[in-house]
C-alpha cells in the first residue's frame, strides 16, 4: 500500500469546501469490500513525546476538524510542519472523547506522573509531552460509517493490516521511550501484537481503562467511581473493570516520566 502524505492532497484541501472534501472521492485512498479509507492530515509525529495516545482511527468528526484546521493553515500561508501540528491538535480526540479522556487520565494519576496539574494541558500548553495517533491513521469508513475497531478485525483483515503496517509501524519505531495508552481492547491487541514482533516493549503499553467514547458512558462512570456496581446494567461487567483497573494502577505506580 502506498503511503500518502499531506503534499499529495494539500491542493485539494486548499481549494475545496469541507463538505466537498468529506463527501466525495477527493481524499480517497483505497477500498476493500465495505471498507473505504480517506486521507486525514495526521502526519505529524512528536518524537519527543512521553505519552502516546492511541485510538482506533479518526472518526468523521475528528477528520472534519483536522481538515478545517489544515485548510485555514494553508490559507494563512503557514508551512507544512505548522499546518500538520495545528491539524493534529484540532482533530485528534476532539469532541466529547477528549473530556472523558482527561477525566480518566487524571483519575488514574497520570497528571501527577507527568508533573502537571491536569492532563487537559496535554492538549494545550504541554503538547510537547504527548503524541496523539491511531493504529489506523486515516479515516476508515465501514459501509459509510465510522469503523469501530472490531468488525472486521484489524489484525485479520488484510486491508486494515496494510494500513497499520504502512502508517502506524513507522510511527512507533520513532517513539522508543514513550508510554503507549490504547483506547479500547482492540487497540491494545494491536499494540501487544506489535510488541511480540519487537516494535515496542510490553511495559510501554498502559492499558486497562474503558474507551473514552461518549457511547461508553456507563463503564466510564463506574471506572471513575461515579456509579455503583449495583446500579449497572447487565451489559457492564463490574468485575472485569475492577480487575483491569487494579492492573492499570500498578503499572502507573511503576512509571517514571518526569
Amino acid at each position: 500500500m502506498q503511503a500518502y502524505r499531506f503534499s499529495d492532497f494539500s491542493e485539494s484541501i486548499l481549494r475545496h469546501s469541507i463538505e466537498e472534501l468529506t463527501q466525495s472521492s477527493l481524499l480517497h485512498i483505497a477500498d476493500s469490500d465495505h471498507l473505504s479509507s480517506f486521507y486525514c492530515p495526521f502526519d505529524a509525529i512528536n518524537t519527543e513525546a512521553k505519552i502516546v495516545l492511541v485510538g482506533i482511527c479518526p472518526g468523521q468528526t475528528q477528520w472534519k476538524n483536522a481538515l478545517q484546521s489544515a485548510q485555514e493553515g494553508l490559507k494563512q500561508g503557514l508551512n507544512e510542519t505548522e499546518i500538520l501540528k495545528l491539524a493534529k491538535t484540532a482533530g485528534a480526540f476532539s469532541g466529547p472523547i477528549r473530556a472523558n479522556l482527561v477525566k480518566i487520565l487524571d483519575h488514574i494519576g497520570l497528571h501527577q506522573k507527568l508533573g502537571v496539574s491536569s492532563t487537559h494541558l496535554l492538549f494545550d500548553e504541554q503538547q510537547c509531552m504527548v503524541h496523539m495517533t491511531s493504529v489506523l491513521r486515516q479515516c476508515i469508513l465501514n459501509k459509510g460509517k465510522n469503523y469501530a475497531g472490531t468488525s472486521p478485525d484489524m489484525l485479520r483483515n488484510s486491508f486494515l493490516k496494510q494500513h497499520i503496517d504502512t502508517y502506524f509501524v513507522p510511527e512507533i519505531v520513532q517513539l522508543k521511550n514513550a508510554v503507549f495508552i490504547p483506547f479500547g481492547s482492540s487497540v491494545a491487541e494491536v499494540l501487544y501484537q506489535l510488541s511480540s514482533l519487537g516494535y515496542l516493549k510490553q511495559e510501554q503499553i498502559l492499558d486497562g481503562f474503558p474507551h473514552p467514547s461518549g457511547a461508553n458512558a456507563e463503564r466510564i462512570k463506574y471506572f471513575l467511581g461515579q456509579k455503583q456496581a449495583s446500579d449497572l446494567s447487565a451489559a457492564t461487567n463490574a468485575v472485569a473493570i475492577d480487575e483491569a483497573k487494579i492492573k492499570l494502577l500498578e503499572k502507573i505506580k511503576k512509571l517514571n516520566l518526569t
